[in-house]
């Protein structure tokens, strides 16, 4: 029998520490020579550390990584190709403390291959006959941009060749399987690698480099070999489809459908295709979910599989492949699947929650102006309590970061949080997201500020009009880019009674002069080119305009965010101290741009609770600690 509680005072056995510990990513996943299947972890207990496992054939699972070594590349600093399997099994990491890549052998011995301090970086590790290639990125003094190259590294010598340089960025080198070729990708500033990079091949047959442009004009990622051809995914199409590249400029599509079978390049070693020679997978981006399929005779066949969201793919011989993935049930684990949907489970991790506690997705789509926008709905869901008759639900919308980028649809404990306790939720997959196509793709050009907040705008009005919500109780959050959506929503909108920011943008400009390499030129694809359009990035600038502001509001920072600068948190934290409004900033020690441990997750889950039933006058449902709100 279920009891009568107000919306969002729903009781819970979901706490903000199980919420953490279901925090541990997994990546990366595939198999070596010698049959173990090895794949990264992400450990919030562990202060984020990350750490390469591998479980042999008959079961055991060990470390292969040595203990207080933390796997990550800081190379465009989000990390990514941080480790790979070399051909004699041992396994090649990035070490996140100096930057260098060492050897961990079959018999557990760890050796350092490359010499030298963090300044030098690694990654996109990828083996190859002639070596380890990788992507180096070298800082110099002085606030220099830092160059980047496409590097070989001798396994024996520890010796480093550049094979490629004078790009702004390089990433995916893979050799060709006679190991005679290398294809990889290159681009300049100011495009990002989903706008328009260069697909290039190394020819090493012969005396001396010969480098050809395979492919030029669109947005090419995932170079792959198949049958000694070379196919990337491209999008003249206007969808990233993979295609058959015959020669210079010359290219057909294996399929023609309308859904992206590849994603955003913000890290390195991203794979949405691959094959055994055998069967050809992809992953499908379809109405906000991602399936498994496989492309036969230029058709696109799914996978009867339930997994919905996945982190990457690689070949597991007779067919298979082996993914991390998680369903609208089940949490990310790692998994050996087959073209018929046939599933082996490497690691399983117990869930959380029942069936019947957990909220799944729910594809919605809405007008927004002359739009259309999409998003993932989640209703409140609980097996122990219910809302008094006729009361409406109050409305987490979420901005995702990026921006280019996607809500998911697997399980997010994260957001099952809030929807256990009452409220509904709804992930925005606002004009300039991904999986929709080229064309939704560049609906942010130059709208950044104003498109995905008014589409976050109607997704929440498009879920009041239809009595799913109460019209009067939105909080908005949203992390990076998301957190500048948020800002932008509370500044220069009245829709929402309340905002959370982790890590998010309020003043442009600063962005603009103090951020990565990698970002250094995004914005001006998303605004307008810097300092011409000065002007515009103080409009669209929240920090700029907080006279505007009346809306209580929730910050939380990294105190290391390379990303991000912490300084940004804390102008608008006095911004609205100024103004005498409600506010909380939260500064975790240590954490850079998105939170890594454990303790920091638990704070910020139970903070982002707390601080909208405080906002909207509900008595939260679990032992938490308040929000010191200042004004």
């Amino acid at each position: 029998m279920k009891t009568i509680e107000p919306h969002g005072s729903w009781p819970s056995n979901l706490t903000p520490r199980l919420v953490a510990a279901a925090g541990t990513r997994l990546g990366g996943a595939r198999l070596d020579q010698s049959g173990r299947v090895l794949w990264w972890e992400g450990r919030p207990a562990e202060a984020g550390r990350g750490v390469v496992v591998a479980r042999t054939p008959d079961g055991a699972t060990t470390e292969v990584t040595p203990p207080g070594s933390n796997v990550r590349s800081r190379v465009h600093e989000y990390d990514g190709g941080s480790w790979t399997v070399l051909a004699d099994s041992s396994v090649a990491y990035v070490n996140n403390a100096d930057q260098n890549i060492y050897l961990a052998g079959l018999d557990g011995t760890v050796v350092q291959l490359t010499e030298g301090d963090d300044t030098v970086r690694y990654g996109d590790l990828t083996p190859a006959p002639t070596g380890l290639l990788a992507v180096r990125e070298t800082h110099g003094a002085g606030g220099t941009e830092p160059v980047n190259d496409l590097v070989v590294i001798d396994t024996a010598s520890g010796e480093v060749t550049s094979l490629a340089s004078g790009r702004d960025f390089y990433s995916s080198p893979r050799p060709s399987p006679d190991g005679l070729r290398i294809a990889y990708i290159c681009w300049d500033h100011p495009n990002m690698p989903w706008d328009e990079t260069e697909l290039r091949v190394m020819d090493l047959s012969g005396e001396g480099l010969v480098d050809t442009v395979m492919l030029t004009g669109w947005s090419t990622q995932q170079p792959i070999w198949i049958g000694g051809e070379l196919h990337a995914i491209t999008d003249p199409t206007g969808y990233w489809l993979p295609h058959r590249i015959d020669a210079p400029n010359s290219y057909s599509a294996l399929v023609d459908v309308e859904c992206d079978l590849g994603v955003p390049p913000w890290v390195f070693g991203m794979c949405t295709i691959c094959t055994d020679g055998d069967q050809l997978f992809v992953i499908a981006q379809i109405e906000g979910t991602e399936r498994l399929a496989r492309i036969v005779d230029g058709h696109l066949e799914l996978v009867d599989c339930d997994r919905l969201a996945f982190d990457s793919m690689a070949p597991a011989g007779a067919g298979r492949v082996v993914v991390c993935a998680s369903s609208a049930l089940r949490p990310s684990e790692v998994l050996v699947i087959d073209a018929a949907g046939a599933t082996q489970t490497v690691v399983r991790v117990d869930p959380v929650l029942g069936p019947g506690d957990v909220s799944p997705a729910r594809h919605i789509t809405f007008t927004s102006g002359t739009r259309t926008a999409h998003g993932l709905f989640y209703e409140p869901r609980s097996t122990v309590a219910s809302a008094p008759e006729g009361e409406l639900a109050p409305l987490v919308v979420l901005s995702h970061g990026g921006p280019t980028s996607a809500a998911r649809a697997g399980l997010n404990l994260a957001i099952q949080f809030w929807t256990q306790r009452g409220f509904a939720v709804v992930d925005v997959n606002y004009g300039g997201s991904t999986g929709y196509g080229t064309e939704f793709r560049r609906a942010l050009d130059g709208q950044w500020g104003v498109v995905d907040v008014e589409d976050c705008i109607a997704a929440a009005r498009h879920l009041a009009d239809h009595g799913l919500v109460d019209p009067a109780r939105w909080v908005i959050k949203g992390g990076s880019a998301g957190g500048y959506t948020t800002l932008c929503a509370l500044t220069f909108h009245d829709a929402f009674a309340a905002g959370i920011s982790r890590y998010g943008i309020g003043d442009l400009e600063a962005l603009a002069h103090d951020t990565h390499k990698f970002e250094a030129r995004y914005i001006d694809g998303l605004v307008g080119p810097y300092p011409e359009r000065a002007d515009l990035y103080r409009q669209r600038s929240p920090i700029h305009h907080t006279h505007l502001l009346t809306t209580p509001m929730l910050i939380l920072q990294g105190d290391e965010d390379p990303v991000v600068p912490p300084n940004q948190a804390r102008a608008m934290a006095d911004a609205l101290a100024e103004r005498s409004i409600p506010h909380a900033l939260l500064m975790f020690e240590g954490e850079s741009h998105g939170f890594r441990r454990a303790e920091t997750i638990i704070r910020a889950v139970e903070a982002e609770y707390v601080f909208a039933c405080q906002i909207f006058g509900i008595e939260p449902s679990g032992d938490f600690a308040p929000v010191d709100l200042v004004s």
